[in-house]
């Protein structure tokens, strides 16, 4: 996860201050990367108090952290293999420890409610996503079901009501296919929870529940090193999910039995 991501995700917990420190972040990341925090608080003509705040309104524990996240992102083109494994090994831990405290239970309400949950993935990988999410909750007593490609979509459309929910999954939630999905399940009442990479997307404000991985954007190693992107934390986001989903769903039923 790149400091750009925190700041998108916490944007509304950001005060004026707080932006201005990250508008000077953001056009001199190189020099930030090297400065001390009594250097960094000097450029900003702000307190030391507040860069730590606002490392801390991103989910960084201080000024430590909110540097180490700047040296990763100023050295994608000129770091190591070793130092790109180390920012992919990084970028998972954190991921996960995020996805590990994140406050679902308005997804799991909507979930639990439905009549029927459909899933649909944008792409090859994201249909994978699909079969995994199938796999899992049908093991733990539901079933989805997911389609293989957009046609399928376009047919069952017609049978969907407001009781419905889709899971879409897509990368960056941008595509006119999905976007225009998105519009046609608006006008119907479906509800939409969608899955797409932690940005600002169409698709996300469409929908009535977003969730948001992150994905680590590398150059491999060699004088022509190719561009790697990963998407293992979508797989790994969907475990963690289902398994919060049977913690949550547990609770609801033995409230349930308790009042009955």
């Amino acid at each position: 996860m790149t400091i750009d991501e925190l700041v998108n995700k916490y944007y509304e917990n950001l005060n004026e201050n707080d932006l201005y420190i990250w508008n000077y972040i953001s056009s001199h990341k190189k020099q930030c990367s090297t400065m001390t925090i009594e250097e960094l608080a000097a450029h900003c003509a702000v307190s030391k108090a507040s860069i730590i705040r606002f490392a801390k309104k991103i989910s960084l524990s201080g000024f430590s952290e909110l540097k180490v996240y700047m040296k990763m992102d100023t050295s994608s083109l000129t770091s190591s293999g070793q130092d790109q494994l180390d920012i992919l090994c990084n970028g998972y831990i954190h991921a996960i420890k995020e996805l590990q405290e994140r406050n679902m239970d308005s997804v799991f309400n909507i979930l639990y409610h439905a009549k029927r949950v459909f899933l649909y993935g944008s792409g090859s990988v994201q249909v994978n996503v699909c079969k995994e999410i199938y796999r899992l909750f049908f093991n733990g007593g539901d079933y989805f079901y997911y389609f293989e490609n957009k046609f399928d979509i376009t047919d069952i459309l017609y049978n969907l009501c407001e009781n419905d929910i889709m899971i879409i999954i897509s990368l960056n939630g941008e595509s006119e296919h999905v976007v225009n999905l998105a519009k046609q399940l608006n006008m119907k009442n479906v509800k939409i929870i969608s899955i797409t990479k932690l940005q600002n997307n169409r698709l996300a404000s469409l929908s009535d529940e977003s969730i948001y991985f992150s994905n680590s954007n590398l150059k491999l190693p060699g004088e022509n090193g190719r561009q790697f992107q990963s998407t293992t934390m979508m797989f790994i986001l969907v475990e963690i999910f289902y398994i919060k989903y049977q913690i949550y769903k547990n609770e609801i039923t033995s409230l349930e039995m308790k009042n009955a």
